[in-house]
């Protein structure tokens, strides 16, 4: 009783609960998409605070035997777009690409073009609707 006693308060003040001892929880959902034979994975996680959503990291990672020259010109243009707008970041990795969303930051097009909802709940639902599988 007195280990339980003292390890309560060390996890506490070092942190070590994490995001979730802060109130934060996170979602993620995955898509798997057969394009020509050819396999786009993609994933989301959703953090969230008393169920209002805070971020939305969207990782797209195409085949490697794609010929994705056209889809990286696009996703160029679309990061240099973002450069200039707040809550949005566009990362690009060979064949892998990265939005880093802040939710509460963005304009209401981008919430539109990205369908992201206030609640969590609803965000798991359409994503679930469009064919992600969400834990």
């Amino acid at each position: 009783m007195k280990k339980i006693i003292l390890i309560i308060p060390i996890l506490i003040l070092t942190g070590c609960l994490g995001k979730s001892g802060k109130g934060y929880i996170t979602k993620k959902c995955e898509k798997l998409e057969n394009i020509n034979g050819k396999v786009v994975k993609t994933n989301i996680e959703i953090t969230s605070k008393q169920g209002d959503i805070e971020t939305i990291k969207i990782t797209q990672q195409y085949d490697k035997n794609m010929d994705i020259d056209k889809i990286i010109m696009s996703k160029k243009s679309e990061q240099n777009l973002y450069k200039s707008l707040d809550g949005i970041q566009l990362d690009i990795n060979e064949n892998i690409f990265t939005y880093n969303i802040q939710a509460n930051n963005i304009n209401e097009d981008l919430k539109e073009r990205f369908n992201i909802k206030k609640e969590q709940h609803k965000q798991i639902k359409y994503y679930e609707e469009n064919g992600y599988t969400c834990k």
